[in-house]
């Protein structure tokens, strides 16, 4: 950046811009809970048990890390993703999944991460909400067949100028939708590399628009007991 200025300013300047907005968020929030707690005063004694039953699990739940997935659907979306979050929450985390898209106010997404502890999220645009993350969280990026050096020039980079424990889960082939669509000796999955230098259109065609990934979970796992 220009000026002597870092990533950690630009982070700063995020948090400075992002605060008013959030502050208004969590001003409506409680507007909401008072509100819902003066309707409540009309209810049975068995809606209130209920209701103080998820007040504790909502206690019990910000008493543990906090885990926070960026999904994807489409191209480079993770089939399983379901079972993912089950073995995040068997290992103790408190998940959210979230589902931005073009109408999703920044703001919001930059709340639940600014949160966060620990993103997950597979290669792309998307990608740039590391920088929401707070120095020293933990950033994995699920890096599919033949994007390994965006992966890692875009983001896994500035993650780690950021302050973040990056963590780069590159996919075995068996993990990619091309493997069943490409002989196992095909180019495409046994040397991703050599596809892409024929072009952006190839990349483009092949790993970007036409790829899904199904997280070997055992494989992964480690990734969320060793490495964290």
């Amino acid at each position: 950046m220009d000026g002597n200025r870092s990533i950690i300013d630009f982070r700063d300047l995020l948090d400075r811009a992002y605060w008013p907005r959030i502050r208004s968020l969590i001003q409506e929030e409680e507007y909401e809970e008072q509100q819902k707690l003066q309707g409540m005063l009309s209810w049975p004694p068995s809606s209130m048990a209920l209701t103080h039953s998820e007040k504790r699990k909502r206690e019990d739940q910000l008493k543990k890390p906090k885990l926070t997935i960026l999904s994807r659907t489409g191209s480079r979306s993770i089939t399983n993703e379901d079972l993912l979050v089950k073995l995040a929450k068997e290992i103790g985390f408190w998940v959210e999944v979230m589902k931005p898209n073009r109408t999703t106010e920044l703001a919001r997404i930059y709340r639940a991460l600014n949160s966060s502890d620990v993103m997950i999220g597979v290669h792309g645009a998307a990608m740039t909400h590391f920088l929401f993350l707070k120095p020293g969280c933990v950033f994995i990026q699920v890096i599919p067949l033949g994007t390994e050096w965006a992966a890692e020039t875009y983001y896994g980079g500035p993650a780690m100028k950021l302050g973040l424990k990056y963590i780069r889960y590159k996919i075995l082939p068996r993990e990619s939708s091309l493997y069943n669509e490409y002989d196992k000796d095909d180019p495409v999955l046994r040397d991703p590399k050599s596809v892409v230098k024929r072009g952006w259109q190839f990349t483009k065609k092949i790993y970007l628009d036409n790829q899904t990934v199904k997280l070997d979970l055992k494989r992964f796992r480690k990734h969320l007991t060793e490495d964290l």
